[in-house]
Formats: C-alpha cells, structure tokens, sequence
C-alpha cells in the first residue's frame, strides 16, 4: 500500500523530497495505529481515528530534537500527509481536510544574529577544509548565501540551469513546483567556475557525489555541522535568511524584487525576513 501511496504521489507531480516526508509521516499513522488498536486489521480511516491521532500529536508525542511537545507547524505537516493519504488512496471516503489543520498565526522570523562578516569566515573555512570535495562545498555555500536559494533547489541544479555568462541560475522546480531565474553575482560565478575546474565526472546535476548522483542534503548538513565554528549558528536556511537581511539592507533592492530572487508568492512571505540583526536592534534601542 505503501508503495502505491509514493508512486501516486509521484504521478501527482510531488517532489521527491515530498514524497519521503508525506512516506515517513503515514508510516508514523500506522504505526501508532497498531500501537493504539494492537492487530486489528486495517481496512480504511476513520474519522474517530483522525481526531484521536490528532490529540496524541498534540497533547503526547514529543520532538525527537528537544524532547518537548510538538508545534503547530509539525502537527500540520503530519496531517497533511494523511490528507495527501486520503485523497489518493481514499477519494471517495474523505475523514480528513484542510480544516483539521492548526491554525497558526504568522510571526515575525526572528532577527538574525549573524553578520556578513561570519558568515565570510565561515565560507572560508569550508574552503580551506580538507578533501577533494571543498570547492564543491564552498560554491554551494556561495549560493546559498548570495542568491537565497533554498538548500533544495541549490542541490537540485542541473549543469544546464547556470549560465555563467549571463549570471544566471534557472530554478526548474522550487517550492510549489514554480520556475524562476535568479540573477547572481560575482562571488557566485566565481566560486561556480574553480569547482567546474575541478569537476570531470559525467553527471547532469550541478552539484553530484562520486558516482555522478544528485548531492544529498545530508551530506551538506554534514559539511555545516563540522565546518561551523563554536558559538556560530549557521544552516543552510541561515544562508538564506542572511541572504534577504543582506539584500534589504543594502538599499538597492526593492521587497518585490527580494521576493522574485527568492522565489515567494507573497511579498508578505518576504516580510516575514525583514528583520535588521540584534547588534542593529541594540544600537537603536540605545539612541532612544
């Protein structure tokens, strides 16, 4: 059944990294199925069954990461799986919708604390580690932190998408399976071009492991956690919320044109980033 939900998902035009999340998620229904109702075979869902899933993700189940109780926007990405589930595999018995879904109120993303200069130190730092791989590493860091692009659409960039001469990236299929170009600048084509130099594998994507495969976002996680220096907090989402501050601020940018870059719907998205650093808060506090 299983295999059939992710093939359907599949054919319905999701992503695959949708469709490991969606997977993983009505797994975890199951198996707190069996849990719950012991071998009682299953033969369909239930409404009775939904609500009381969803007080156990509520009021029960604990993040695996902190050990507290889920949020709002975890509970929701698990229903959402079940309401992809239901739709797919169950139209015609449909016990679970969008209007299960938590109702969250949009807040402000936290002001960054991180300055450009920390994150130059850090993009230095994985270029001076050890392996054949850091030039790799280091232009995907570039990108990250100079054209705002979220860690998969940078990892899902084919050889045919960069234009170099033109400073362009071609994002085939960003969030909502939407298509942009988005101009880069200088650091970015440099960076780009040494890692070219340096890579003589066959592959289509930009950015490939040994075997010509497309990169997993693990293995770059991985580069973040060793390369990070103490005391720094930087993720590949860091790049990006660095990337809208750095634009912003800057003063040659219009919200419209940030909310192009980075590939937002809304410009209310891109609000949301608006945000100056501490340090900057600080200091303005202080001239009250």
């Amino acid at each position: 059944m299983m295999e059939e939900f992710e093939t359907k998902m599949f054919l319905d035009g999701k992503s695959e990294r949708t469709v490991e999340v969606y997977s993983n998620s009505v797994k975890e229904f199951f198996k707190w199925f069996y849990d719950s109702y012991g071998n009682v075979e299953y033969k369909k869902l239930y409404r009775e069954n939904i609500l009381e899933y969803k007080s156990y993700l509520k009021n029960i189940k604990k993040s695996s990461h902190s050990g507290n109780n889920l949020c709002p926007k975890s509970i929701n990405s698990k229903l959402s799986a079940l309401i992809c589930f239901n739709e797919l595999m169950e139209p015609d018995n449909i016990v679970v919708s969008k209007r299960d879904l938590i109702k969250i109120q949009a807040e402000i993303v936290s002001p960054t604390s991180i300055t450009k200069k920390e994150i130059e130190e850090f993009r230095q730092i994985v270029l001076q580690s050890e392996g054949c791989a850091a030039k790799r590493n280091f232009a995907i860091v570039t990108i990250l932190a100079y054209a705002g692009l979220r860690i998969s659409e940078c990892l899902n960039l084919r050889k045919a998408d960069i234009c170099l001469e033109s400073n362009q990236l071609k994002i085939s299929a960003g969030k909502g399976e939407k298509a942009r170009i988005v101009i880069v600048n200088s650091k970015i084509v440099s960076a780009v071009k040494e890692y070219q130099k340096t890579d003589h594998m066959e592959s289509e994507w930009l950015f490939h492991n040994s075997r010509g495969e497309r990169l997993n976002q693990t293995t770059i996680n991985r580069v973040f956690k060793l390369c990070c220096p103490e005391g720094y907090d930087i993720t590949p989402h860091t790049l990006r919320h660095f990337y809208a501050i750095n634009a912003v601020s800057s003063g040659i940018f219009t919200i419209p044109e940030i909310a192009n870059q980075m590939g937002h719907s809304s410009i209310k998205t891109t609000m949301r980033y608006m945000n100056p650093n501490l340090e900057e808060i600080r200091k303005k506090v202080e001239q009250l």
